[in-house]
């Protein structure tokens, strides 16, 4: 199973601390510096203590991630898609531009999904294109989060329904045949890879049906 991110390197799990700190409160973010410096400079790390401040860290600002992406996918495409051309070098602009009016794409997101945007921007662009956006995302969320306060608690509300369906899916995974809770228990450590980690919005509908499923299979009987 490929996950985004393991919780057993201390790089990866340092480097998402880095990338996302500045979206958690000013008590998370002095926790996370308080790692970094101690992996830059090579110090003893509790690995068990790194991975509980990462998953800390991905909970708390889950709600920011979903607020950013629902507003840069509906009413604020356009302004995405200016301010990353505008902050890319002018060739990586053109390039943008060009695949726009060839494909008809209307925001960042449809681009970078696409099925041509691998073949139709080198690995330089791309990861470019990936840095300014990420880039500006922190400065807006820096500027304007009291317009996103609507869809912050939208995605507080959203990530609570989350967590209960994902506790009740390992509680289930409790009394299953051993084959089958191993099956859910890969099932979960991958949902919770992609809405924590991946920032991932996994809809309600979808965990339900996950319950409802291995529900129905811890009733079946038991062939001797």
């Amino acid at each position: 199973m490929d996950l985004s991110l393991s919780l057993k390197n201390r790089l990866p799990m340092v480097d998402f601390l880095s990338e996302w700190e500045d979206f958690a409160t000013k008590e998370t973010r002095a926790k996370a510096d308080a790692m970094i410096q101690a992996f830059d400079d090579s110090q003893e790390m509790d690995k068990v203590a790194l991975a509980e401040l990462v998953i800390s860290l991905a909970e708390e600002i889950w709600p920011a991630r979903y607020a950013l992406a629902r507003f840069f996918k509906e009413e604020g495409a356009l302004i995405e898609w200016d301010m990353v051309e505008k902050a890319v070098r002018r060739g990586t602009a053109h390039l943008m531009e060009r695949f726009k009016q060839s494909t008809g794409c209307k925001s960042l997101d449809e681009m970078l999904k696409h099925e041509d945007f691998d073949q139709s921007f080198r690995e330089e662009e791309r990861n470019e294109i990936e840095k300014v956006r990420h880039h500006l995302l922190e400065s807006y969320w820096a500027k304007h989060p009291s317009s996103l306060q609507p869809l912050i608690e939208e995605g507080r509300s959203i990530l609570e329904g989350c967590k209960q369906r994902l506790e009740e899916l390992k509680s289930i995974a409790e009394g299953l045949p051993a084959l089958l809770a191993e099956e859910l228990l890969s099932k979960i450590k991958s949902l919770e890879d992609r809405i924590y980690f991946q920032g991932e919005h996994v809809s309600l509908e979808v965990l339900d049906g996950e319950v409802a499923y291995y529900r129905e299979q811890k009733e079946l009987p038991i062939e001797e």
